[in-house]
This record gives C-alpha cells, structure tokens and sequence, in this order.
C-alpha cells in the first residue's frame, strides 16, 4: 500500500486533539446525497443494528435513523460527537479509537467506515477490530481514496505534483487492488466494488466534464461492500 505517512510519529491524544481542532473550524462531511446514496446501498432492514465507525458529526447517521435501524455512532473527536448528538439524535454515541472497539464479538448487523480509515494510526488493526464486531453474515460498508485517481494523474502529468492537500495528520491512498487485499486479510469478504466521484461546484472544469466517465480503476474512491463469513 502507497502511504503518505505523517513526518513524524503521533501519539493517539495528539490525533485526536487534532480532530477536535478540525471540528471546532468547520464540519468534516460530504453531501446528504452522498449518504443517502450509501444508505441505498447498505439497504438495512428495520430493526436491525449498525454501527458508523468515525462517524463525525453525524450525517450518516441522520439517514440512518430514517429506516428505523438501531444506530450507533463511534468516533475519537468529542468535538465530532458534539455536533453529532444534535445531528443524530436517536443513535446513542460513544467516543474512542477506531483500533479497539469497546463491542462484543458478533454485535452489529450493519457497519460503515466511511472515508475515514485511511487516517487511522493502524488500518490493520481497525479492520480487525470492525470484521470482529460484526456478525456472521453481516454487511460492511468501507469507503477509501484511490492512489490513482484520475485527476490526480493529470496534475502529476502536468505539474508532476499530486496536488493533494489534506489538513489530517495521517493520511493514506492506495489501489483497488491494495485496498481490497488489507480489507479481506483482516476477516471481511468484499463482496463488490462501486465508484464514487465527489461533487463539487467549485470542482475544476474539465473535471465535471469527464467525471460521468471516470471508469472504476480510476475514480476517486471506492467503497467496498463486504460480508464477514
């Protein structure tokens, strides 16, 4: 896996401070389509339990709700589940490491990790931690950035910089293929493969001129749907 490793080791308080600071700036989120797009695809039944791993300020979560799920929140900011709580107000919210899950073996239905594993100390050792919660036969949702996005290859051949700007301390790209082998080497079956290519009006030109035809390999994330066997 191609990482971007932070310059120099943190500690866990140090990425959670962080965090707060990002979320006392401005909300960390996508647009309410982008989730309820997940939403449509996790398709939960009624009743059943999920858990969003990172899940921020809640906006997952508030589509969540709306199928009558049993949603949890899960997130290292306090700050994060501070908005979250006005945002998510049926999902009860529980602060800490993505790494060590305080859940029972077997507990969730449900689970989504959405563009957020990429910035854990340890990716390994969350997917472990989110294929253990998860009960046999149920459904995961990872969402993750592509190394070879298909703007990112322009800038480089026309600049010969990524020209990727991130404000979080750690942050990884990978391939399709990396990607898929860390997540089903931690115990989750991918099960397939959709593209997601972010909205944005203030995105570039020629961006939104070929973004409908951005193939897979080259979008700008993936988000895995898996199974744990």
């Amino acid at each position: 896996m191609r990482d971007t490793e932070p310059q120099e080791i943190i500690t866990l308080k140090q990425l959670k401070d962080s965090y707060d600071r990002l979320f006392k700036r401005a909300p960390i989120q996508e647009s309410q389509e982008h989730y309820r797009w997940v939403l449509k695809v996790l398709a939960p039944e009624k009743g059943r339990r999920l858990v969003d791993i990172a899940c921020g300020g809640g906006y997952f979560l508030r589509e969540a709700e709306t199928r009558d799920v049993k949603s949890f929140g899960f997130d290292l900011s306090t700050v994060a589940l501070g908005i979250a709580k006005g945002k998510a107000c049926r999902s009860p919210l529980i602060c800490g490491a993505g790494e060590e899950l305080p859940f029972r073996d077997n507990t969730f239905d449900y689970l989504t990790n959405l563009g957020s594993l990429e910035h854990f100390l340890d990716p390994k050792k969350g997917l472990r931690e989110m294929a253990r919660v998860l009960k046999k036969g149920g459904k995961a949702l990872v969402l993750l950035p592509n190394s070879y996005f298909l703007m990112t290859i322009w800038n480089v051949l026309r600049t010969g910089s990524t020209g990727r700007k991130t404000e979080q301390e750690v942050d990884r790209w990978a391939t399709k293929e990396e990607w898929m082998k860390l997540i089903e080497d931690s115990g989750l079956k991918v099960q397939r493969i959709l593209k997601y290519n972010y909205k944005s009006s203030r995105a570039p030109f020629r961006y939104k001129l070929v973004r409908p035809f951005i193939p897979l390999n080259l979008s700008y994330h993936l988000l895995y749907v898996c199974l744990k066997a």
